[in-house]
């Protein structure tokens, strides 16, 4: 993948997680939580701030769909639903930042309430495209980043159970909902060790990508030390 991309897509990797856990410091310390921009303050988004977070999701993309790449000669179903999970997000949140565009120029209760759907079902993609991601940290990455990946859709959908049974519908959480706060901090964790991770594994995302390589089911040791292989991400189940 492009170098630009790559780097691009890192640093915003370690902007989320920090972003993330700085919400959630707020949210813990002032017992009131908002996800992403749902609130009374929507409306004031900046529209630069659109513009950042449409730029933002194709960088993040560009490293899980390389991701989806490289696992795809491993466990093909796996990198199927991760593209989806992955198209599926940057859909969810075209939709999010067309309706906050919206909600620059007009204050509509009606949209706010289209817009907590959409901003909803952005969570939902996000987390399952992380899990989506598990069999490639599995390979590559350590145990812990693994077991992590399954933490944020179950959480994510105590949240909707929590919006849909608790939740009025002039406010979108309660407020205090431990579930979010604990969500928000489990993405920061997860999105500054994928950052971390891309940085130490670098050359996974930076090298071409050999099919050949990818499509042969074992690697001959004796050849092993002539050419370097995608991380062994084909080889030896």
């Amino acid at each position: 993948m492009p170098k630009f991309l790559f780097y691009t897509g890192t640093a915003f990797c370690l902007f989320l997680a920090l972003s993330s856990a700085a919400v959630a410091v707020r949210d813990l310390d002032s017992g009131a939580s908002a996800f992403v921009a749902i609130g009374a303050g929507a409306a004031t988004h900046a529209a630069w701030a659109i513009v950042v977070a449409l730029f933002a999701s194709l960088a993040v993309s560009s490293i899980f769909l390389r991701m989806a790449a490289l696992v795809a000669a491993r466990n093909l179903f796996a990198a199927f639903v991760a593209i989806f999970a992955v198209a599926a997000s940057v859909a969810s949140l075209v939709g999010v930042v067309m309706l906050e565009a919206r909600m620059l120029r007009q204050h509509d209760s009606a949209l706010y309430e289209v817009h907590l759907a959409a901003v909803l079902t952005l969570g939902w993609f996000v987390s399952t495209t992380l899990l989506a991601m598990r069999p490639y940290f599995r390979i590559q990455a350590s145990r812990m980043l693994s077991m992590l990946v399954f933490l944020p859709l179950p959480i994510f959908a105590m949240i909707i159970g929590q919006e849909l049974f608790v939740g009025a519908s002039h406010a979108p959480l309660p407020a205090t909902s431990p579930a979010l706060i604990v969500y928000l901090a489990v993405m920061a964790v997860l999105f500054f060790s994928i950052a971390v991770h891309c940085v130490r594994h670098r050359y996974l995302f930076l090298e071409m990508t050999n099919l050949r390589e990818l499509l042969d089911s074992r690697v001959d040791p004796a050849s092993r030390a002539a050419r370097r292989s995608i991380g062994g991400v084909a080889f030896d189940s």
